[in-house]
C-alpha cells in the first residue's frame, strides 16, 4: 500500500485531504508520509517528539496515531495471554486500516510488549508497508532479578504465595515497565530481521540513548519507505536460515521463533525449527525443550498438576514436592522462569522437572515448554492428573505417560473446562 505506487493525481488528492484536516504539508508532491503508532498509552512523549522531529528534519511528514495497549487492557478485563491472539488480530486490522485510509509510506510503532509489536508487524506485512519498531521499557537485568527473587522465595525470605507481587516489585523498580522474557525474545528476533535498528534491545529505559535511537529510527524509516523495503523483502528464503542461526547464537529461545510463525506464514515461508529440540508425544502436537545444556536429559516421576504459577510455588516451598514432574496447565503465554529458578535455588534440579504450555527462558532445570495444543483445549495434555507417571527422555525425543488411550478418552469426556473467546 506504499504511496509511491499511486499516480500523481491520487497523491495530490491525498495531500488536499490532509490539508483540510489541518496537517502541515510541504509543497513537494513527493513528500514521504510516515505514520507513528504510539502503543504505550502516551507514556513516552519524548520518544514520540524525537520521532516527529527526526522525520521532519529528514524531509518527511509525520502523522501520529494512538492504539490501546494490551497491557493496559489486561488491568481492566480478565484478558490472559490466551486471548492475546484476538487482540493481535485487532491491532493488525487497525494498523492496516490506518495505512490504507491515510495512504502511508511507512510506519514506526512505539511498543512495549510483544502482542502489540506482532499485531503491528502483521498489519504492515498484510499491506506491504515498510515498518520499524521502536521498543521501550527495556530491562537489561531481568533474569538477574528473577533469579534473586527465586533465591529469596526458596529460603523463605519471601512467601511463595506472594510470587506475583514479588516479581512485579522486582520489575517495576525505578519506574521501569514490566517486560517479560517473551517480549525480550520477540525484540531480539525483530532486531535480527532488521525490523528494529541494531542495538535496540540493549537500550535501557532510563538512559538518554533512547532519544538518539528514536532519531536514527526516523531517518531509517524514511530511507526504507523511499526504497519500499517491506517485511517480505527482509524475511526471505535466501536469508531465513542465516538469520535464525544468528538469533539462536545470540541466545534467542524458541519462544520468539514461535511468535514469528505468523509472520513467516504471511511471507509464505515454512520454518522447520530443527535448531531447537522438539519431543514427540501423544499428549500434544508439539513440545520443545528449553533447558540449558547442563540440565538433566531424562526424568521420570509422579505428575504434580497445577493451573497457576502461585499454586506450584506454594507447593514447592512447603516441601510438598520432593521429586517428580511439575505440570503447569492453562499457563499459555505465562513465563514460568520463576518456578524453574526456584527449583534450582532449592537444589532439586536432578529431582524435579517442568512440563508446561507456557514459556521459559533457558534454565538448569529440565523444562519442556510451548506445548500445543495447550491446557485450555480439551486435549491429552489437559487431561494429565495428579499421580500419573510421566517420563521425559530428551535422548530419545519422547514424553511418555502411563495412562492408556482408553482412560485418556474417558478423562476427555469428563473434562468440561471451556474458555470463552474474548474479542476486544
Amino acid at each position: 500500500m506504499n504511496l509511491k505506487t499511486f499516480d500523481k493525481g491520487t497523491r495530490l488528492l491525498k495531500q488536499a485531504d490532509l490539508a483540510i484536516n489541518g496537517q502541515l504539508l510541504q509543497t513537494n508532491n513527493n513528500t514521504t508520509v510516515i505514520g507513528i503508532l504510539d502503543c504505550t498509552q502516551n507514556s513516552n512523549p519524548t520518544i514520540r517528539q524525537s520521532l516527529v522531529c527526526g522525520i521532519r528534519q529528514a524531509g518527511g511528514l509525520a502523522l501520529t496515531f494512538n492504539l490501546a495497549n494490551y497491557n493496559f487492557l489486561q488491568r481492566i478485563t480478565p484478558a490472559t495471554a490466551k486471548y492475546a491472539k484476538n487482540y493481535r488480530d485487532v491491532i493488525a486490522a487497525n494498523t492496516a486500516g490506518i495505512i490504507r485510509t491515510q495512504m502511508l509510506d511507512g510506519i514506526v510503532a512505539i511498543v512495549d510488549n510483544c502482542v502489540m509489536g506482532l499485531g503491528v508487524l502483521t498489519g504492515c506485512t498484510n499491506t506491504n508497508c515498510p515498518v520499524l519498531l521502536m521498543p521501550v521499557g527495556m530491562i537489561d537485568n531481568y533474569d538477574t532479578r528473577i533469579i534473586e527473587a527465586a533465591g529469596k522465595i526458596a529460603t523463605r525470605e519471601i512467601k511463595a504465595g506472594e510470587t506475583d507481587q514479588v516479581i512485579n516489585n522486582y520489575l517495576h523498580q525505578n519506574g521501569t515497565p514490566n517486560l517479560d522474557t517473551l517480549t525480550i525474545d520477540f525484540y531480539r528476533l525483530a532486531e535480527t530481521f532488521e525490523l528494529m535498528l541494531p542495538g535496540a534491545t540493549d537500550i535501557s529505559a532510563n538512559t538518554g540513548s533512547i532519544a538518539k535511537l528514536a532519531t536514527e529510527t526516523a531517518t531509517a524509516i524514511l530511507q526504507r519507505a523511499d526504497d519500499i523495503i517491506t517485511t517480505k523483502r527482509l524475511i526471505s528464503k535466501r536469508t531465513i536460515k542465516e538469520k535464525l542461526e544468528q538469533y539462536h547464537t545470540a541466545g534467542g529461545s524458541v519462544a520468539g521463533m514461535l511468535m514469528f510463525q505468523n509472520i513467516f506464514d504471511l511471507v509464505d515461508l515454512k520454518i522447520a525449527p530443527s535448531m531447537y529440540t522438539s519431543l514427540k508425544t501423544t499428549l500434544a502436537d508439539q513440545a520443545f525443550v528449553v533447558s540449558q545444556s547442563t540440565a538433566p536429559l531424562t526424568m521420570e516421576g509422579q505428575a504434580w498438576v497445577y493451573h497457576t504459577i502461585n499454586d506450584a510455588m506454594t507447593a514447592l516451598c512447603s516441601n510438598a514436592i520432593d521429586n517428580g514432574i511439575v505440570v503447569l496447565q492453562d499457563c499459555t503465554g505465562c513465563d514460568v522462569s520463576i518456578v524453574a529458578h526456584t527449583i534450582n535455588a532449592m537444589k532439586k534440579t536432578n529431582e524435579i522437572a517442568i512440563l508446561t504450555d507456557g514459556f521459559c527462558s533457558a534454565t538448569p532445570v529440565l523444562t519442556v515448554a510451548h506445548i500445543t495444543p495447550d491446557g485450555y483445549a480439551n486435549q491429552d495434555f489437559a487431561n494429565i492428573q495428579n499421580g500419573d507417571t510421566l517420563e521425559i527422555d530428551v535422548t530419545k525425543g519422547r514424553i511418555n505417560i502411563n495412562v492408556n488411550s482408553r482412560d485418556m478418552k474417558l478423562r476427555a469426556k469428563r473434562n468440561i473446562l471451556k474458555k470463552h473467546e474474548i474479542y476486544f
